[in-house]
């Protein structure tokens, strides 16, 4: 099951592409290589809809208060945008991840005869990684060797992946995903627009209209899939992404907060060391050199 020519390549490839914290892009767009050689603690992480494969070690993820491991030779989906924890178990870690088309996951969802309609899966999925699911992302990988092939060839495999996930074990999450009126759609295209305008003001009397439910009914469906609230959803997106901005060295803490759309920096850093366990400033690029 496990291709250890593979993980050699992929971990060639992250250690040429100076793979850490952040994912090493590869010429396939959507498709990233994660390495790391020790074991981490727990951190705050956002996930869009992705496929990954673990390769080698052990890592967890968090769906609310609920734990997930994924380990080597699985393969693992998050069908949302998802703020959540994140941590190595075991290391050396190396996995594959391949962004997921929500377009081309409907296209082909809607071609496929006897699709249950009745099933509901997990927003976190995990299961033994299919045979195909592993040739089709090795090849995908591989055409970074022939640049020139890309633009043909990577439409198609990327097209034959989505095909056999559905078909496999993850199959019940995304055909409800790809069920335009079902609860897990309406709910994927709330989070999408939290994330997309995470620094507004968040209407949740907007969104549940948009999801055609009542407040009532958006608020028990958008937790029960996300784990967390929509007002908790947005902080997330908004304490990451000033992280984000704070240790590139271009902002300021009160720059950061601001842009993220707060307007109190005192609440700001109070909410962002409950999230992170230390204040903002410690993530500046002198502090972090100090």
């Amino acid at each position: 099951m496990i291709d250890r020519a593979l993980i050699a390549e992929l971990r060639d490839h992250a250690d040429r592409e100076n793979a850490g914290r952040e994912l090493a892009a590869t010429p396939v767009e959507g498709l990233s290589v994660m390495r790391r050689r020790a074991p981490t603690p727990v951190e705050p992480v956002v996930y869009e809809p992705v496929l990954c494969l673990v390769m080698e070690g052990v890592k967890e993820v968090w769906h609310g208060e609920r734990p997930l491991r994924f380990a080597a030779g699985q393969s693992s989906v998050i069908s949302f945008h998802l703020p959540t924890q994140a941590r190595i178990l075991e290391a050396p870690y190396t996995s594959l991840g391949l962004r997921i088309d929500p377009p081309l996951l409907h296209e082909i969802a809607a071609e496929i005869d006897g699709a249950d309609e009745g099933a509901v899966g997990p927003v976190i999925s995990t299961g033994e990684a299919d045979e195909a699911v592993l040739g089709a992302m090795a090849r995908l990988f591989r055409l970074k060797n022939t640049p020139a092939a890309i633009p043909q060839l990577a439409p198609l495999i990327k097209r034959e992946l989505h095909y056999w996930l559905l078909n496999s074990c993850h199959g019940p999450a995304l055909r409800e995903l790809a069920r335009p009126a079902s609860h897990a759609a309406r709910i994927a295209r709330a989070t999408a627009e939290i994330r997309r305008t995470y620094d507004a003001q968040l209407r949740v009397p907007e969104l549940a209209r948009g999801a055609g439910m009542s407040e009532t009914t958006f608020h028990a469906q958008f937790k029960a899939l996300t784990g967390t609230t929509p007002l908790q959803f947005q902080k997330k997106m908004r304490l990451m992404e000033a992280r984000r901005l704070i240790e590139a060295g271009g902002q300021g803490v009160s720059q950061a907060a601001f842009a993220v759309g707060y307007e109190s920096p005192t609440q700001f850093s109070r909410e962002f060391s409950r999230m992170f366990g230390c204040a903002p400033s410690r993530f500046k690029p002198e502090a972090a050199s100090a």
